[in-house]
């Protein structure tokens, strides 16, 4: 009889257990990463009544064991490893992991790790635990820049909100985009008389004299003169007199218009016209205008051998965008860049700043492409480099920008298909700014977010793992520490190895299943009352024996 009852009282021991189980579930609902735990039961020591024996004979066959057991013990309340329902709060110092892994936090020399990542800023600008004011590790060697917010004998993370951060002079323009495959090139043109003959009907020669070659020419006498009235390449305007008379020459004539234009020669073809042909590409044009000794000017005394049209070279196909860039003082500067076609295959970049500053390597000359549109090389700047130098006012020292067009012989930067011409840059340099937030990466990498828009690098958060993350020791306030079955802890980044994604802005809700925990504890409520009911009988068996004495 007392073995019954030693029975019954350790199933309630075991389903009370159960309910305490339950009943911390239930009131962690809400706790931050909380895990849930799973109570399992185990039976007893067994009194054997009658051993087992084997058969003997074929007429005898084996007995099986006879026991009774001693009732219910609890085996183990494990943790149950699910993941929680990741909650957005919108809180910049919230972290969650989606996956294994936990923060590392630390208080002197005592180590503990926690799903809860609802961080804060202490005083001193410390990442910590505001309910206990431990501190959330980071990985070592994984300083912050602008200058390192972080300490190298320190493995806490420092984030100085509210901080200067300096300006970053821009030292690479990356380029991307496309260069049109049907732009053309600049052309060279010519222009040459109308009429190649002298009065008496024969080519004109440099020898000819000019009042020989039309029957309408009166005679050029002392003091007469030839205005040549136009502009050259460079768009510079000229107009220079040819002093002319009865002696002068067409060679005469050929020879003061190839001295009044620096881009231009002059020359008499075999059928006796006057050539002028430019030297570089770009619009140019003359005229040629009879000045007698009165200073009168008429565009027709020269006859049919006026230079009586004015023609045009062709510019080339251009492409032109701006960038902005920065100095070593963060102050921003436009930079205009010009790409120009110069033959089927072939572009020159040229760069020009309003305000502000001088380049004084301007064009980057050959940037050229293979017949597929991919890039074949940039010859670069006359020195061979793909860079300008700036001489900004302010500075005393000259900036070089390095300009990046891609890979040789691929289209992962600059292209010239049979597109429209669009050009795209992104440039290393920015403004100063002011540390206001922060962010992560799915690798627990804390980014400082600033006034200007730019992101750096603070911190790295150390993401912990377990190979028995179930052996860890709850020690209370959301923490758990390492023991004998749990393994050592491995440390390293988020979203690698056996460790999970960091996430920002989000909380790790408990694990807890409400509905789950309900149905459990009616079963345990179940199993206590028969428990009850167990002694209940015994006792009742028991004074029925004692009734049977008196």
């Amino acid at each position: 009889m007392s073995n019954s009852l030693t029975t019954g009282v350790s199933g309630l021991n075991a389903h009370q257990q159960m309910l305490n189980v339950i009943g911390n579930n239930l009131a962690n609902v809400n706790t931050v990463g909380y895990k849930a735990r799973r109570m399992m039961f185990a039976d007893l020591l067994y009194q054997t009544l009658r051993p087992a024996s084997g058969p003997n004979s074929p007429s005898i066959g084996g007995i099986n064991p006879m026991q009774t057991g001693s009732g219910v013990q609890t085996a183990q309340v494990d943790m149950l490893m699910t993941q929680g329902e990741m909650n957005q709060t919108g809180q910049p110092l919230d972290f969650a992991i989606n996956g294994d892994g936990y923060f590392v936090l630390r208080s002197g020399q005592e180590i503990a790790y926690t799903r809860a990542g609802a961080f804060a800023l202490d005083a001193n600008g410390r990442l910590v635990d505001p309910s206990t004011g431990f501190e959330v590790q980071r990985t070592t060697g994984e300083a912050g820049l602008f200058p390192s917010f972080q300490s190298s004998g320190d493995s806490g993370i420092n984030i100085p909100l509210g901080a200067n951060i300096p300006g970053q002079a821009t030292t690479l323009i990356n380029l991307a985009g496309n260069l049109s495959a049907v732009s053309t090139g600049p052309v060279a043109h010519e222009i040459e008389t109308s009429s190649p003959l002298t009065a008496s009907g024969s080519p004109a020669v440099l020898g000819t004299l000019l009042n020989d070659l039309d029957s309408n020419i009166s005679g050029y006498i002392v003091g007469d003169a030839i205005e040549l009235v136009g502009f050259e390449v460079s768009a510079t305007p000229l107009n220079v007199t040819v002093p002319v008379d009865a002696t002068t020459t067409v060679g005469d004539l050929v020879s003061a218009i190839s001295g009044a234009f620096p881009n231009a020669t002059a020359s008499l073809d075999a059928t006796g016209h006057i050539v002028v042909t430019a030297d570089v590409p770009g619009a140019s044009s003359m005229v040629l205008n009879v000045v007698d000794a009165s200073g009168n000017t008429g565009g027709t005394d020269f006859g049919n051998h006026l230079f009586n049209t004015s023609i045009a070279g062709k510019e080339a196909d251009s492409f032109t965008t701006t960038v902005e860039i920065y100095d070593t003082q963060g102050t921003a500067h436009s930079l205009t860049m010009t790409f120009e076609k110069q033959s089927d295959n072939s572009w020159n970049l040229s760069a020009s700043i309003p305000s502000g500053g001088t380049l004084t390597d301007s064009v980057i000359e050959d940037i050229r492409f293979n017949d597929d549109g991919s890039l074949q090389q940039v010859a670069g700047t006359g020195l061979g480099d793909a860079n300008f130098t700036i001489q900004f006012d302010s500075l005393a020292t000259p900036q070089t920008i390095q300009f990046n067009f891609g890979d040789n012989n691929s289209f992962n930067g600059v292209t010239q298909v049979a597109t429209s011409s669009s050009v795209s840059t992104t440039q290393d340099g920015y403004a100063p700014g002011v540390l206001t937030t922060i962010s992560v990466d799915t690798t627990g990498l804390l980014q400082g977010v600033a006034t200007n828009g730019i992101r750096f690098p603070i911190a790295q958060l150390a993401i912990a793992s377990f190979r028995n993350p179930k052996g860890l020791l709850s020690t209370g306030n959301n923490y758990l520490q390492a023991s004998a079955n749990s393994g050592q802890p491995e440390i390293g980044l988020g979203n690698s190895g056996s460790r999970g994604a960091v996430t920002g802005l989000q909380l790790e809700a408990s694990n807890v299943d409400i509905a789950n925990e309900f149905t459990l504890m009616i079963v345990a409520q179940r199993g206590f009352s028969a428990n009850a009911r167990t002694i209940t009988v015994t006792d009742e068996v028991l004074e029925e024996l004692t009734n049977i004495i008196r």
